[in-house]
């Protein structure tokens, strides 16, 4: 039976809510602060690899083990994917019509990046290889992450305790480190693929320590408090961290997850990580990791475009919603609560559906 690590799925939700915290474009200390990171989609990979790991260490041996791995895991991603896809052809096919039939400006050539090209790449889930974001940009990591698990299901048969997860991180380190684009950069073709499965062996290597300490009375006593040392120094390193020593993050995130994956829910920080309005967010966090974007588009030009804000444009030649501090954190608070509501739904009418298969 598989274990849900509550903690984490607090932690998976502070993620999907930093990283749309990146495409909430406003004016807003809500949002402008140096936690709204890209860093955490590394923190996803990692978190990946230990929960797969722990999940299915035993429950693929053959063939046909790999084949039933391979489809759960791909009706638990493409369902979403490919909703939101479709919206986003909708939104570009709108584009087109309001320039050439309304005379209303957009902020992005129509059908140049989102072309034939990408569409049919984010069909098949290979858009991770395309050197530039396409329609639902922050997507490029489910494509990453599909194509890891394939990697993951055959090489697992042959995985002896530690030697062939460093193997592929040692290689792909090598590999990486004097590329002229640092780790985690991950719109950069074939790099955004190999950076997955860098921080998913990481998670791997983390779970098969957790599988030997997890009774270890010194680790039972002591979790807790490293745990929340341990959040602080993610925090850090998540700021402070730059070039190759971003290669470090999968490791300080293993360390996290290792430590607080199964905090005793009595104590105080495991009360408050674990509450079950957090542990709720965790659950939908792949629709808030998938939906945010679409939602802050809609509520952006409807501003726009209907309720006729006013607007400026900007150093880089966008035009954005011209509100002050204040305004803008009311449409931030308001596109995270519009997000998550979307969230809700999508995850009951599309994810908990097809995750049936």
């Amino acid at each position: 039976m598989k274990k849900k690590f509550l903690s984490l799925e607090t932690y998976r939700a502070f993620a999907a809510l930093m990283i749309a915290a990146i495409h909430f474009d406003l004016n807003s200390p809500l949002v402008n602060h140096q936690l709204a990171s890209g860093h955490f989609v590394q923190f996803f990979f990692t978190l990946s690899g230990f929960v797969i790991y722990f999940n299915y260490r035993d429950k693929i041996k053959n063939f046909e083990n790999i084949k039933y791995f391979i489809k759960k895991r791909f009706f638990r991603l493409y369902p979403l994917h490919i909703f939101f896809l479709i919206l986003f052809l909708l939104i570009e096919i709108t584009k087109f019509l309001a320039v050439n039939y309304y005379n209303i400006d957009v902020n992005s050539e129509i059908f140049v990046k989102n072309n034939y090209l990408s569409f049919f790449a984010n069909i098949f889930l290979l858009h991770t290889f395309l050197v530039d974001y396409t329609f639902n940009t922050p997507s490029w990591s489910i494509s990453a992450e599909f194509y890891t698990y394939i990697l993951f299901a055959f090489l697992i048969i042959f995985n002896s305790r530690y030697k062939l997860s460093f193997l592929i991180i040692v290689i792909i380190y090598f590999f990486r480190i004097n590329d002229e684009i640092n780790f985690g950069a991950s719109h950069s073709a074939y790099r955004s693929f190999l950076d997955c499965i860098y921080g998913f062996y990481w998670g791997v290597i983390f779970c098969k320590l957790y599988i030997i300490f997890e009774k270890n009375k010194y680790y039972l006593k002591y979790k807790d408090g490293i745990s929340l040392i341990l959040i602080f120094f993610t925090f850090f390193s998540i700021i402070n961290f730059i070039e190759n020593q971003l290669f470090l993050l999968p490791m300080v995130f293993g360390c996290l997850i290792f430590f607080s994956c199964d905090l005793d829910e009595k104590s105080i920080l495991g009360k408050f990580i674990c509450n079950k309005f957090f542990v709720y967010l965790g659950s939908i966090s792949y629709s808030i990791y998938m939906s945010h974007l679409f939602v802050f588009w809609i509520l952006n030009n409807i501003l726009k475009n209907i309720f006729n804000f006013k607007t400026f444009v900007d150093d880089d030649g966008f035009s954005k919603l011209d509100l002050n501090i204040f305004e803008s954190s009311v449409l931030v608070l308001f596109c995270y609560f519009i997000t998550i509501v979307f969230s809700h739904f999508s995850y009951k009418y599309i994810e908990k559906k097809y995750n049936k298969f």
